[in-house]
């Protein structure tokens, strides 16, 4: 920007001194001196001119250069939701993020084609970024994604060969290539137990991470939490909410919930009780 003003200042110098040298002559004549002050006003004048369009045309080509600098950071971007069964553009520039490593992606296809074997190498990236293993883009696997092509392109708005494996992305996920190993379990909080009826009852929690739900309850107590749990949702959600039906009336049932995060960090609460009301 100074550069561009210092030659600008230049111009209005030069056009000053480019004067014809008989406009400076001095003379006494009263009108000679009007008119010689007129021709340096007017020339400033047309010089100010210049100047406001010399400036106008740079504020232009900076708008044109930081639009072209978001519309290259969009061009490498995935910018909707992707799933299973999907095809378009977007799936090819995941696919060739997820060939960058072969560890993840194997086959290397650029098809555009969301297949199985392109589900597979996301739910791969997936574990390494810690996030939700659902083989679906979108909600955080998105937004991590992104973060990795927009650092990995910079201002080329290409994906550079390798670049799930470059130390610098590497230390982006959280597995792996010096990441950080997610092994703490979530905390769970506020257990209670709602909408008891002689057949059914809903349990509710809370967790301080997003996580997936478990319950394991029986009739019985303590009640065994070695094998799968009775009901369950794959969700992974701050706010906890599991149906038991099919209970018998008048009944005290014994239960255990469990949270696991995208980690597979699992914490489970100690054993509580509740009883079905009386038909």
């Amino acid at each position: 920007m100074k550069k561009i003003y210092i030659i600008i200042t230049s111009i209005m110098l030069l056009g000053i001194l480019s004067m014809p040298a008989t406009t400076y002559a001095v003379s006494s004549n009263q009108t000679t001196r009007d008119l010689l002050i007129t021709t340096i006003q007017n020339r400033i004048n047309d010089l100010k001119a210049q100047l406001d369009k010399l400036t106008a045309l740079l504020q232009s080509l900076q708008s044109q250069s930081s639009t072209s600098e978001q519309d290259t950071e969009d061009l490498v971007k995935i910018l909707n939701d992707l799933r299973p069964g999907m095809k378009n553009n977007d799936v090819k520039k995941l696919q060739e993020l997820l060939a960058t490593d072969p560890s993840i992606y194997p086959s290397g296809l650029v098809t555009g084609y969301y297949g199985t074997l392109t589900e597979n190498a996301v739910k791969k990236l997936q574990k390494k970024l810690c996030v939700q293993e659902n083989g679906s883009v979108n909600g955080q696997t998105l937004s991590r994604i992104n973060e990795l092509l927009t650092e990995g392109a910079g201002s080329s708005g290409k994906i550079p060969p390798g670049l799930l494996r470059a130390p610098g992305i590497q230390k982006k996920l959280c597995t792996g290539g010096g990441g950080t190993t997610d092994t703490t379990a979530p905390v769970i909080s506020n257990i209670t137990e709602t909408n008891i009826t002689v057949s059914g009852a809903q349990i509710n929690w809370n967790t301080n991470e997003a996580a997936n739900s478990k319950i394991w309850y029986s009739t019985t107590t303590p009640v065994s939490t070695t094998g799968d749990p009775t009901v369950v949702s794959s969700a992974y959600v701050t706010s906890h909410t599991l149906s038991l039906t099919g209970l018998t009336a008048n009944t005290t049932y014994y239960y255990v919930i469990g949270s696991a995060d995208a980690s597979n960090n699992l914490t489970k609460a100690t054993e509580d009780s509740f009883a079905t009301l009386s038909q």
